[in-house]
């Protein structure tokens, strides 16, 4: 899928992306910890992402979109296929993980665009929703999503806990990627 759209080139992620989307994604990890001081970036962030990056994009149950404008990625959207816990009926879903546009890229529609591509995929796998989460905090973020019509489905709220000091490290936490 590509498409054009106001000067900007809106089509699926390569292997050639990588560097650009790493550093567009750590710059989105760095603004989500602006916005709310509980959300930290751990050291090997940048690590992780590239570990992951090329299962991403061979993932058929995964899309990686980015704007491109004028040969330079200035955005993407990550999504996946979801649905609910067995408890529920049975939905299909896309769950959008991240939209992010750089600051000197926004307000020009890159982000819409991005979200239409998430929304165009998910119609064509039947999904009857797209479910995101937004931090709290960010009130452009929140406006944004507002404007393309998300509605509230949940509230995630957070009890802050205070760590044993003789508490063990998680074994899981020395991984490197996300799975």
């Amino acid at each position: 899928m590509t498409e054009e759209t106001d000067g900007a080139r809106i089509r699926r992620a390569t292997t050639k992306d990588a560097d650009r989307i790493g550093e567009l994604w750590l710059d989105l990890l760095h603004e989500q910890a602006e916005h709310d001081a509980r959300i930290g970036v751990a050291d090997d962030a940048l690590e992780r992402w590239r570990n992951d990056f090329p299962m991403w994009l061979d993932d058929e149950t995964r899309r990686l979109f980015v704007a491109e404008v004028d040969g330079t990625i200035e955005g993407f959207a990550s999504a996946h296929r979801w649905g609910p816990p067995p408890i529920y009926a049975e939905s299909e879903e896309v769950y959008l993980d991240e939209v992010y546009v750089a600051p000197d890229a926004r307000r020009r529609g890159l982000g819409s665009a991005l979200v239409d591509a998430v929304r165009t995929w998910a119609e064509g796998l039947g999904a009857a929703r797209v479910r995101l989460q937004v931090l709290a905090e960010n009130d452009s973020g929140n406006r944004f999503w507002e404007g393309h019509e998300a509605t509230p489905l949940v509230v995630t709220r957070t009890i802050e806990c205070t760590p044993a000091e003789d508490a063990a490290e998680d074994e899981g936490s020395k991984k490197i990627g996300f799975w």
